[in-house]
């Protein structure tokens, strides 16, 4: 019987010593398991933030293709309605860029003054 004692004594402090090496290896994962926790806050931080930055892009997009269409239809009409008229109107407006124009020809200049 007092062998029994013994033996169960002894399978105690193992239980016991077990536990405190488990309960640190616990301790131990818990903190991991922190420390990964925090840094995964980082980049789904940065993932939301990204796509409300991509949101508001999207939304700039469509203001601006809004924006645009107005004019983009205003001078298709206004082509259209020259179109028709191009040839004669070419003949009769300036050149909108002077600088583009071709220098004039150097005889019939000669020609304009003695």
């Amino acid at each position: 019987m007092e062998e029994q004692i013994r033996l169960m004594d002894q399978n105690l402090k193992c239980l016991s010593a077990a536990e405190e090496k488990y309960s640190q290896k616990e301790d131990k994962y818990e903190e991991e398991i922190k420390i990964h926790t925090d840094k995964l806050k980082e980049p789904e931080t940065c993932a939301e933030f990204t796509e409300r930055s991509v949101t508001k892009l999207e939304n700039t997009i469509d203001d601006l293709e809004d924006k645009l269409k107005f004019p983009k239809e205003e001078h298709f009409c206004t082509q259209r309605m020259l179109d028709p008229a191009g040839p004669e109107l070419e003949v009769n407006l300036p050149h909108p860029c002077p600088a583009a124009t071709p220098p004039p020809d150097l005889d019939s200049a000669r020609g304009q003054h003695p």
